[in-house]
């Protein structure tokens, strides 16, 4: 059984998780719980939402902690939009539904802030009983801080909606205190009509589940509400539905749960400009009333969506395995909610759908903490491509518009925007990770353009682009101590899957520039990139020509992930059948069984594994048993839970213990990894000027002198440079395992390149210093960024 089970999950706001844990218990004996808290007993992790039942007068709670007697829990089961669970409430079986839609292409209901709570129920011996139905939410929905205080609307009843919402009474604009937006006003809404209550107060949970007077009285206690923290006394939102005597209910009752906020992030500029971004459905909706009645009315559309996706994720990873078709359900919903689809008002007031962005929080911080993660992006890149790759670029386009300034000083692509969703911002700081976050950049905007067909942002930001492409040549085949994802654990220097993602950025870029018609560019990109890979394979290999290692200046192996973004790109740097495919499939079959659920990221730190990145190397071995066993271990790390909240990739495959970083993490979009590369491209960029003839000027931005520049024979010498100094780093491993001498291996020389030395930094160009034997040199500290406090719906 999964760790934590996807309640109300649509976005980092509207995360509700019901936290089953190893040992399962059933959903009427704790409330559901917020996405992060490990310590689920901490009364600021609850989320109230409660549900109970009269049946023949007989009160019953399926869900949360409250009055009745508990029912039995049957079963449950996880699609990828819903949880569906089955109690026996005396004579009745009643079936509760949690529906959070996915909508990929739909951008207006995906930005939606609610899920969907159904029910239904059945007669076990035929008979005809009585039912009422109650739910009830608490102030937690909006709140994080216990003694804080709420406010809530008067007038429930609008037209024919009941629609209950919890308010700010002191709204703090883009705060969050435990996962709660300190701006968003929470909302429990369903249709009014006969035999429909509602009740606001600290008395309405008894009131609605008393079996003698099961009634509320369509009464708002509001200044009572208001006169005392939320949690003394705990105040309900509640509303009761009398379905009068059933046997079979053909129609399910459906009530929608979420938090609605606009402004949704704030952008920050390097400039200082702040700009509001608004939630994307707004373009659609003006009131709760708008929004609520819309998605009410939408149900059946989108239970028939749901149920088309669900079956085209199961069925299309069924074709693969079982297990890959459950942990697809499991993470589909906990992937897509962490991202806030928006768009910008312009000067008069008026939306400008024309400027679309998306962000992403890095929920559990396998990012650092960062909006639009680099590296989680790039992790859960797949996710996007499988189900409506636009979305990949909505997330690139705010990390290219913010870096693409001339205030922008760093060579190398940013690691995100800010670490204060959702504050998304710009920050122009040093970080060791230029190669890794610019190596992603550059293969998620070709794999989007390829999927796409759409080249905007590649037209659009191209000499930004290129000015990373720049600082690959120089560096991808002198990584020193620069870093992959610093989750992966590994410190060793010269990665050599870290070189891998420069030299395929480089081939990524090529293509990029055959695109926009730059001819010279990708011959030298598309050169450069041919040449390194050669040299990269030869200084791979391990002595003893068995495995691929981990590092040029070492022995270690691991998983070298990076090889999935050459086949998703197809680009066929790496070319098959080859000798390194098949060693690296060869030492992931040895370690299937050494390690109990997974393949260390790297042998010399054997207790961390990356579930996303395990996928990334499954996918990329084509060889369907590895894949498969790859699989079954990942699925058996998932669904053997050693917590009780949303699944994290990071964790130890020598006991199955997932750690406390990653909770809820988007990177496990990385899971689509296998089913995107089966998705055909709409555009594939082959030799040079594949689609238009972009002048030179055209694309070039004149007002930023010496960024950029490319010229062929100074990239050309740099790139030669590159490599002898890898041949120099291969020859002097060789030599040192013959003499067997310890010596530190080259460091990173963490300067500008050349072209690049007059740009506002701090950073001074360095020549490289060769190390005698067994001379030490400290490793640099990582610079940290400083944290910051359509259609037409009628």
């Amino acid at each position: 059984m999964a760790p934590a089970w996807p309640l109300a999950v649509k976005n980092p706001f509207v995360n509700a998780w019901f936290r089953a844990g190893p040992e399962p218990s059933a959903m009427n004996i704790d409330y559901p719980k917020i996405w992060n808290l490990l310590d689920s007993s901490a009364t600021d992790s609850n989320l109230g939402l409660f549900c109970g039942v009269l049946v023949d007068g007989q009160s019953y709670r399926l869900l949360g902690q409250g009055p009745g007697k508990a029912s039995t829990q049957v079963s449950i089961q996880i699609t990828p939009t819903q949880t569906t669970v089955l109690h026996q409430a005396g004579p009745l079986e009643i079936t509760l539904n949690f529906l959070s839609p996915i909508t990929a292409t739909d951008l207006t209901k995906q930005s939606l802030p609610f899920a969907y709570v159904t029910l239904t129920a059945s007669s076990m011996d035929g008979a005809t009983h009585s039912l009422q139905v109650y739910y009830d939410i608490s102030a937690e929905w909006a709140i994080g801080d216990n003694s804080l205080f709420a406010d809530t609307t008067v007038q429930p009843a609008q037209d024919d909606f009941v629609i209950l919402q919890v308010l700010q009474q002191t709204v703090v604009p883009f705060a969050v205190i435990n996962d709660r937006a300190q701006d968003s006003s929470a909302i429990l809404a369903t249709a009014n009509g006969v035999g429909v209550l509602f009740g606001v107060g600290s008395d309405v949970q008894k009131r609605g589940m008393n079996a003698t007077t099961p009634a509320l009285a369509n009464t708002v206690e509001s200044e009572e509400v208001s006169s005392h923290a939320i949690g003394n006394p705990w105040d309900f939102w509640g509303v009761t539905i009398d379905l009068g005597n059933i046997t079979d209910m053909t129609t399910p009752l459906v009530s929608a749960v979420g938090a609605i906020r606009d402004p949704s992030i704030q952008l920050i500029q390097l400039s200082g400009n702040v700009e509001n971004q608004s939630p994307y459905y707004q373009m659609n909706f003006s009131t709760p009333l708008d929004i609520v009645s819309f998605f009410l009315n939408d149900f059946n559309n989108s239970m028939d969506i749901a149920k088309q996706l669900d079956n085209q994720i199961i069925n299309d990873s069924a074709n693969i395995s079982q297990s890959y078709a459950d942990l697809l359900s499991l993470v589909a919903r906990q992937a897509m909610s962490a991202i806030e689809i928006t768009v910008s008002r312009n000067p008069d007031g008026n939306f400008n759908s024309s400027d679309t962005m998306a962000f992403m929080m890095d929920m559990g911080s396998v990012g650092a903490g960062y909006v639009n993660a680099v590296d989680v992006l790039y992790a859960a890149f797949p996710m996007y491509l499988y189900l409506n790759p636009d979305l990949g670029g909505h997330l690139l386009r705010p990390l290219l518009v913010a870096q693409d300034n001339p205030q922008y000083s760093q060579p190398y692509a940013a690691r995100g925007l800010g670490t204060n969703f959702p504050n998304a911002t710009t920050v122009d700081v040093t970080h060791n990770l230029g190669i890794e976050e610019s190596g992603n950049m550059i293969i998620m905007l070709l794999a989007h353009l390829q999927a796409t067909g759409d080249g905007s942002l590649v037209k659009q930001h191209y000499s930004l682009i290129r000015r990373w492409a720049d600082y690959l040549v120089q560096f991808s085949m002198n990584p020193g101590f620069q870093q992959t994802s610093p989750s992966d654990g590994i410190s060793a220097v010269n990665q050599t899957n870290l070189a891998l993602k420069g030299i395929i950025g480089l081939g990524a870029m090529a293509k990029i520039s055959s695109f926009m018609g730059m001819d010279n560019d990708a011959s030298v990109y598309n050169n450069t990139a041919k040449s390194s890979i050669d040299l990269w394979q030869n200084f791979s290999i391990s002595e003893n020509k068995t495995y691929l290692t981990t590092s040029a200046s070492g022995s270690s192996a691991g998983l070298i992930y990076n090889l999935y973004a050459d086949k998703l790109l197809q680009l066929d740097l790496v070319p098959q059948p080859m000798q390194v495919y098949d060693l690296q499939t060869s030492y992931y079959k040895s370690q299937i069984g050494f390690s109990k659920v997974g393949i260390p990221n790297d042998s010399q730190n054997p207790t961390i594994a990356r579930a996303d990145w395990m996928m990334f190397a499954a996918a990329a071995s084509g060889d369907n048993d590895l894949m498969n066993s790859i699989i079954s271990m990942v699925h058996s790390y998932a669904f053997t839970p050693s917590a009780n909240v949303p699944i994290t990739p990071i964790f130890d495959p020598t006991s199955g213990t997932s750690s406390g970083e990653g909770i809820n993490s988007p990177s496990m979009g990385a899971m689509f990894s296998i089913l995107a590369l089966n998705k055909p491209l709409k555009l594939k960029v082959d030799g040079m000027s594949a689609a238009n003839t972009t002048s030179h000027s055209d694309v070039r931005n004149t007002s930023e002198p010496g960024y950029g520049v490319i010229i062929a024979g100074v990239l050309g010498g740099v790139a030669s440079l590159g490599l002898v100094y890898l041949g120099v780093v291969f020859y002097r491993k060789r030599l040192r395992n013959r003499r067997r001498i310890s010596a530190r291996p080259y460091s990173m020389v963490d300067a500008l390149p050349p072209q690049y030395s007059d740009a506002p930094n701090n950073l001074a160009h360095r020549p490289q210093l060769k190390l005698r034997a067994n001379e030490q040199q400290e490793e640099p500290a990582e610079i940290d960024p400083p944290s910051y406090t359509s259609e037409q719906y009628q």
